[in-house]
């Protein structure tokens, strides 16, 4: 380190960027990890051999010298940081991970990363990224989303196994990948999966989610609570609604709501939910602070439970909701997440190969770039609700 005495500090400044470098994001991991010249990032934990884990945010960073996180801006300052022409320095959002080599060669004085370097890997070539299981349906189409925030088409593969992250499965309508019925109706086969996106089927479809058995609904409750991520929209609410668990019914009442075009209300009570609300004025997703415009929003609920919090909401028709788990143990030992989303991505099914997406990367809408925050958010390592993020120091 440069010895500044009482004067200014070494930093280092940046902004880091989603994959496709159009959007900034809010809450990403900034920092220097401490390793000897040479030494490689150590790998994260593979889900697809050891499964879905109970990971704290500290857990996926590695013992960092310097550590940051992100304004609404992706804005972010590293203090008394080392001159040198390679310093390491990793931007991570849970297990979004990718290591950067930056020269710092102005001692104490600031260092600026030049625009658009710093964006999360597009593929695997480029850094970590999560196992996702998306399924497709007759009314959405979340893997569309995937690609809109830059994720490379190569990445996406059907079914199981394959060198991609995104495995795609068919759902009810669904023009693409294996059937879902072979991961979701077994808590196994959904924990070798980071994340779990489940596009709207056009209907709740109970009889491929184990009909009146309720096997799969118990698997996916059961793979929540192993420290699973879901996103699901519409009518998967029937995920939650008809689960095995008390825990999960109570989380909303459902019934139809306002689901017209217009302006909706973001939650800015809470941190993310006002750096949210932030985020979309900053990125073009919305033109005042604390409202977004929908044009394809669906209505399933009448009221939000706690201890589920509402993100997006008009009087009486909550757009978008999420919760921890297991709901049932205190919030420190939480390391799942459940996000239920009654706003579509695209309004109608998605295609029958990832190329065919109407929407290309960076081309999100404003209610897209709202779906691409939450998306981000879900990804992120869990933490309580009403506290605000904060930097990793172990």
């Amino acid at each position: 380190m440069a010895d500044c005495g009482e004067g200014p500090t070494t930093t280092l400044v940046g902004k880091v960027y989603d994959p496709a470098g159009a959007n900034p994001l809010y809450n990403v991991q900034v920092y220097i990890p401490k390793l000897e010249p040479g030494e490689e990032l150590p790998p994260l934990a593979d889900t697809t051999v050891d499964g879905v884990a109970c990971e704290t945010c500290a857990s996926v960073v590695v013992n960092p010298l310097r550590s940051a996180i992100t304004n609404e801006k992706g804005e972010f300052t590293l203090e008394n940081v080392p001159v040198d022409k390679n310093v390491p320095v990793v931007i991570q959002v849970g297990k979004w991970r990718r290591k950067f080599e930056i020269e710092v060669k102005n001692a104490c004085d600031e260092n600026k990363v030049s625009d658009r370097t710093l964006k999360l890997p597009r593929n695997g070539s480029e850094g970590d990224m999560p196992q996702i299981a998306v399924s497709t349906g007759g009314c959405d189409a979340l893997e569309c989303l995937l690609r809109g925030i830059g994720v490379d088409d190569n990445e996406f593969v059907q079914g199981h196994g394959g060198s991609g992250h995104v495995h795609v499965f068919k759902g009810e309508l669904g023009e693409m990948g294996a059937p879902a019925q072979s991961f979701w109706n077994d808590a196994e086969q959904l924990k070798k999966y980071d994340m779990v996106l489940l596009s709207c089927e056009c209907g709740e479809n109970l009889p491929n989610k184990g009909g009146s058995a309720q096997g799969a609904r118990g698997s996916m409750y059961d793979y929540l609570n192993a420290g699973g991520r879901v996103f699901a929209t519409h009518f998967h609410y029937s995920w939650f609604r008809y689960s095995p668990s008390y825990d999960f019914r109570q989380i909303a009442s459902w019934g139809s709501s306002d689901s017209s075009s217009g302006d909706y209300n973001v939650n800015m009570d809470f941190p993310n939910g006002d750096m949210l609300a932030r985020w979309l004025v900053e990125t073009g997703g919305s033109s005042t602070l604390g409202k977004v415009p929908l044009t394809d929003a669906t209505g399933s609920i009448t009221r939000v439970n706690s201890p589920a919090t509402t993100w997006i909401s008009r009087p009486s028709a909550p757009k978008f909701l999420s919760f921890n788990t297991p709901v049932d143990v205190p919030e420190d030992e939480q390391c799942g997440r459940a996000v239920f989303s009654d706003v579509h991505v695209t309004g109608n099914g998605g295609p029958s190969s990832i190329s065919g997406c109407s929407i290309s990367a960076g081309g999100l809408s404003g209610q897209q770039k709202a779906l691409e925050f939450l998306f981000f958010d879900l990804s992120s390592c869990v933490q309580k609700i009403e506290d605000p993020p904060t930097p990793p120091t172990k």
